[in-house]
């Protein structure tokens, strides 16, 4: 049966803090998620130009480099899910942070040590990709319960400064013929380990709807003194406990495994059976798919190729494309709450095709910039309500799955999307890879409207 988009209702699990503490909670949420967008920003920006400034690999293969880095965090991303709904989430986060400075020191290696190529390249930027797979789902999650009925802002408030976060990381990556990318690299790595430290002065976030580790936890603090007390005669038993932990930790092992592919089978059933939640995910798999594969990889190659720009050029395109999606959400927070945020969504669909129509007519260079200003103003706000809808549908005990089943619709499409687009940059130019993009946006808007609960969808939070 297929329930009711406002069945969840408010989140369950906003907390009880003070005004004050929940403001110093969020400040710190903001600063970490910045800077986590800032060193991603930095990343991506890094990688593409690389790919088509430095090796100077053809359409096909940059598609075919992006698709390969992206697909293992892709499969990763589920289990993110599951393990942000089992354990701390600010735990988990401060090790994905502290995970996240390797793979730019080790291509810092890489490029110091002469050996860059196609392949170690990739091979950085895959672990990268695999260890932030875990971070979208329980960042979630954490800003939920900080937010409360603040949701919305909260959301919106948190994509603006990581936009603006974006904004300076491509700024520094589009300095890499002055700096170097070994300095650049170094920072990126400093980047995460200083939003590691933010991180740490989040509040603990243990799962929600587990009540059994509730109920273990007060039991263990009840039989904590009874457990000092048996300590000695458990150390005369512990050689013949040592025989056995070795079966029994296979058998933990496999039970785990089972366990965790159960509850992702949950959390798809879960975000399945929430038909809006379905259509919203649904939909912005398709946009993605040509929308988010033209611009990683037609805008590079209409900036070197068309406009024939260096990688400051490139930067500055982001730079400005990003600088839409602040303005878009900075403004989104005079309107909140909203009521209906999918007619926003929808009506973003018909005025991308515009933006892209634009663009594919070669315009001069600064009315390109001012279109690209708007598509980060476009972007930004339908990118904001979907994820806005989706947040506000899940339920708290399955809020990390369904939010890492959501991104993982974004981004799962992005990959076969790159490689499509590389070909269609290879065969008939870069302008005409934004074509298929228009298309789409015609169809999100007439499906999203006739055939799902989009344009109907009512906020639950904005009464």
């Amino acid at each position: 049966m297929v329930r009711d988009a406002n069945h969840s209702g408010l989140p369950h699990d906003a907390g009880n803090h003070h005004p004050v503490d929940r403001f110093s909670q969020l400040s710190w949420y903001m600063g970490s998620n910045s800077l986590w967008m800032a060193a991603t920003s930095l990343q991506a920006l890094l990688v593409t130009w690389i790919l088509v400034g430095v090796l100077q690999e053809s359409p096909e293969r940059v598609g075919f480099g992006q698709m390969v880095i992206a697909i293992p965090g892709l499969v990763f991303m589920l289990w993110g899910g599951v393990i942000g709904d089992r354990m701390d989430g600010r735990v988990l986060l401060i090790r994905v942070q502290l995970l996240s400075a390797i793979p730019p020191l080790c291509l810092g290696l890489v490029i110091y040590a002469d050996l860059l190529g196609f392949w170690l390249l990739i091979t950085c930027a895959v672990g990268l990709s695999v260890i932030g797979a875990y971070s979208a789902p329980i960042m979630a999650t954490i800003l939920n319960r900080i937010a409360g009925r603040n949701l919305q802002v909260a959301i919106s408030l948190s994509t603006g400064l990581g936009s603006l976060a974006s904004i300076a990381g491509a700024k520094l990556a589009g300095e890499i013929e002055y700096f170097g990318a070994e300095t650049i690299l170094i920072i990126q790595a400093g980047i995460f380990v200083i939003g590691a430290l933010l991180t740490s002065r989040l509040h603990p976030a243990p799962p929600l709807g587990i009540s059994q580790l509730q109920t273990t936890s007060t039991f263990t603090t009840i039989t904590e003194s009874s457990s000092e007390i048996t300590e000695s005669s458990s150390e005369i038993r512990e050689d013949s406990s040592e025989i056995r932990e070795g079966s029994s930790e296979i058998r933990e092992g496999l039970s785990e495994i089972r366990e965790s592919l159960s509850e992702i089978r949950e959390g798809l059933s879960e975000a399945w059976h929430i038909k809006t939640a379905r259509d919203v995910i649904g939909l912005n798999c398709f946009s993605s798919f040509f929308n988010a594969g033209a611009w990683i990889v037609a805008i590079p190659f209409i900036v070197t190729r068309v406009y024939e720009g260096d990688a400051t050029f490139l930067a500055k395109m982001v730079m400005i494309f990003t600088f839409g999606a602040l303005l878009a959400n900075f403004g989104l927070l005079k309107f909140m709450p909203l009521l209906r945020p999918g007619r926003l969504y929808l009506i973003m669909q018909l005025t991308r095709i515009v933006v892209l129509a634009i663009l594919w007519m070669h315009p001069g260079e600064y009315l390109m910039f001012a279109t690209a200003c708007y598509w980060g103003i476009n972007m930004g706000i339908s990118t904001t309500m979907s994820r806005l809808m989706v947040q506000e549908i899940a339920p708290a005990s399955h809020r990390s799955r369904i939010m890492s089943i959501f991104t993982l619709g974004m981004m799962s499409a992005v990959p076969v999307g790159a490689v499509t687009l590389g070909y269609i940059i290879g065969q008939w130019g870069p302008l005409n890879a934004l074509i298929p993009g228009m298309l789409a946006s015609l169809v999100i808007f007439f499906y999203g409207i006739r055939q799902t609960e989009i344009w109907q969808y009512e906020s639950p939070i904005s009464s």
